[in-house]
Formats: structure tokens, sequence, C-alpha cells
């Protein structure tokens, strides 16, 4: 391959992967939100609903446990386009039935579909891009997630308005998904090597990935585990189903709006003051939920946004971290880790919620949310205890 080809191929890996996950994630959360949705008005349980919600995150952590030998037994692109097909597959069949245990089902598969799909991509994205942009192009990405997590519940008003079943919208997204994704096939990935590339002594993966992993555990019960509760929630305290859907766009708009701002602030001030500023907005906003929690209308909006925002932006900060470290293989294992530290996350917020609510309300919900925000910036403030000299970024001890 000549250089000018590998530049074309770089490119068009670097842009189609997060074009195509804002379909994916779009319609990955617009089945899932109508099922919550659904499921609320059909009688089940907050806890109920939560097994549901968990049961697709579920999904996406066993995938990154495996997702490393599926990724180079597969390869990029192969990973990437076979399991976007498996997850249409999953949200149409959730049109095809009305039976608990076989929602359950689809929505594990939908996890285990998104998981491959996600460390195929992100990883294959973060050793393409050149370092010097290596933070627009994550950035970018976690971008295209937040967009996809409100185009999908903003979209669900407007199935119910054309009277039209939200999986079969959901579906049409996938499948536009998939063939967004077919370009892929004829590109080449890297080599799987394992150079580091800072130029720093080289150390065991799990030492530059497992401090950054335990924050990402946070980050993921924040931003992806509660925005999969509050919509449900919000409907015990009030809200219609639309104002419902409209909270879930609202959460997704701040996991998309703020990644960009959290990397200009980053390049300003250095990761290690971003993150602990960010952990600093969860503990003030729910700190607000627990004083205002006997009227959730007015403050709902607000720790929807900001908590999806702060859970994006430390993922995101962390995310260009492991990039800057690691290469190849090595990428690829910290990716994983990375992905099913984050997922674990998300796979107990939603169960983990509902059952707080369920017995001690929207206040007692909100103080584990606080709880949260702590242990998060105690986290932070180890995982970035020295910075080096050159620049602040995320160091790990």
């Amino acid at each position: 391959m000549t250089p000018a080809m590998a530049r074309a191929d770089t490119r068009l890996v670097m842009w189609v992967i997060p074009v195509v996950y804002v379909f994916f994630v779009g319609a990955e959360f617009l089945a899932m939100t109508n099922l919550a949705l659904d499921l609320t008005t059909r009688g089940f349980t907050a806890l109920q609903v939560g097994i549901v919600a968990s049961a697709m995150w579920m999904g996406i952590c066993a995938a990154s446990l495996v997702s490393h030998r599926m990724v180079t037994w597969l390869g990029y692109a192969r990973t990437f386009v076979v399991f976007t097909a498996a997850a249409m597959l999953a949200i149409a069949s959730m049109a095809w039935h009305a039976t608990y245990p076989l929602w359950l089902l689809g929505a594990a598969t939908l996890g285990i579909s998104g998981g491959f799909v996600w460390v195929a991509g992100e990883s294959w994205l973060t050793e393409a891009a050149p370092s010097e942009r290596r933070g627009f192009f994550v950035g970018l990405f976690e971008t295209s997630v937040g967009i996809g997590m409100v185009t999908g519940p903003a979209l669900l008003p407007v199935a119910h308005a054309l009277a039209l079943h939200p999986a079969h919208l959901a579906t049409a997204m996938m499948g536009v998904a998939l063939l967004g994704s077919l370009p892929l096939l004829r590109q080449v990935a890297p080599a799987m090597h394992n150079a580091v590339e800072s130029g720093e002594a080289s150390r065991p993966w799990r030492a530059v990935a497992v401090p950054l992993a335990a924050m990402a555990v946070v980050s993921g019960l924040l931003e992806a585990g509660i925005s999969a509760m509050l919509p449900p929630i919000s409907m015990r305290l009030g809200f219609d189903v639309s104002s419902a859907a409209w909270l879930g766009a609202v959460i997704g708009a701040g996991s998309a709006l703020v990644q960009a701002p959290a990397g200009l602030v980053a390049d300003r001030f250095g990761m290690r003051r971003t993150t602990l500023i960010a952990w600093a907005l969860v503990m003030a906003t729910t700190t607000l939920l627990v004083v205002m929690a006997n009227e959730p209308a007015r403050v709902l909006w607000l720790v929807g946004f900001v908590l999806a925002g702060v859970g994006g932006s430390v993922y995101t900060l962390v995310v260009i971290e492991l990039g800057h470290r690691l290469r190849g293989s090595d990428l690829i294992r910290a990716m994983s880790l990375l992905v099913t530290a984050y997922t674990a996350g998300t796979a107990v917020g939603p169960a983990t919620g509902g059952w707080a609510f369920d017995n001690f309300g929207l206040r007692g919900l909100a103080v584990g949310l606080l709880a949260a925000g702590i242990v998060g910036a105690w986290l932070a403030e180890r995982a970035t205890r020295s910075p080096t000299p050159a620049q602040d970024r995320l160091t790990v001890v």
C-alpha cells in the first residue's frame, strides 16, 4: 500500500465510523427507550424495567470480555459489520412478541452485538487517528454516541404520531448503519503490534489501564446507567410519555454537547483539573436533586443533562489517554477492559437505581448518585495524582 492509499484508508475509517455510530446508537436507544416506557405502561415495576435495561449493558460487558479474541479472529472491519447486522435482528425481534423473557433476551443480544461493535470501532479509530488529532477524532466518536442518544428518544414521539411501531423505525435505522459500514470491509486495518507511542518506558498494559478503568465504572453508572432509568422514573413522578421521551433526548444532548467543551477545557487547563471539575459538577448537581426531590419537574432535566455529559467526558478523556500510551493488541486489550469497566457501571446502574427508587423514593436515589460522585472524585484524584511536567495529562501512579 502506498502512503497516499494509507492516508485515504485512515481518513475513511476516522469519518465513517462516527457517522455509522450515530445511526447505530440512535436505533439502540430508540428501541430500548420504547421498551422501557412500554413495560412501564404495562404495569411492570421499576426494578423489572431496570433489569431489562441492565440486560443490554450486561450483554455489552460480556462481549467486551472476549472482544480482543473476536477482533483478532475476524479483524476490525468484519467484527464491526457482522455484529451491526446481529444488532439489527435483535431490534427487529422486539416487535414480534409481547413476552418479558424474550424482551430480556433481545436486549441482551443487542448488548452483545453492540459490545463487539463498540470495541472494534473505537479501537480502530483511536489507533488510526494521528496523535496530534486523536483528541478531536475520539471526541467526534463520543459526540456521535451522544447524537444517537438524542436522536433515538426524540424519534419516539414521531413514531407514535405516524402510528409506526418504534421497533420498526429502529430496525430501519440499524439497517442504514449496516449499509454505511460495508465500505469498511475494503479497508486495511493496522497491524496488531504492541508499540508504545509516547516513548515512555514500556509498562504492562494493565498498569496503564486498570486505574483509569476504575473511573470508567462510575462514569458508566452516570452516563448510561442512569439515563436508562430517569425517563421511566419521571413517568412515576407525573411526566407523560412524550415528556419522558424528551427527557431521554435531553440526557442524550448532555452526552453529545459536553464532549467538545470538555476537550477544550482539558486543552486549556489539563486533564487532571478537567476531570476533578467534572466530578465536582456531579456532586453539586446531585446535591441539588437531594434538596429539590419534592419538585422533580424543576431539576430532572438539569440532572439528566449533567450526569450524562460528565460521564461521557470522563470516559472520553480516558480513551484519549489510552490512545496516547498504547497501540495494536495492547490497545485492544486495554479498550476491552475499559468497556468492561464502563458497562459494569451501566449494568449495575439501572437495576440498582430502580431498586433505590422503589424503596427510598427520588431522594434516596439522589443520595446514591451523590455517593457515586464522591467515589468518582476520589478515584480521579488518585489516578491523576502525578501529571507529567510537559502537560497535565491523566497519569497513573
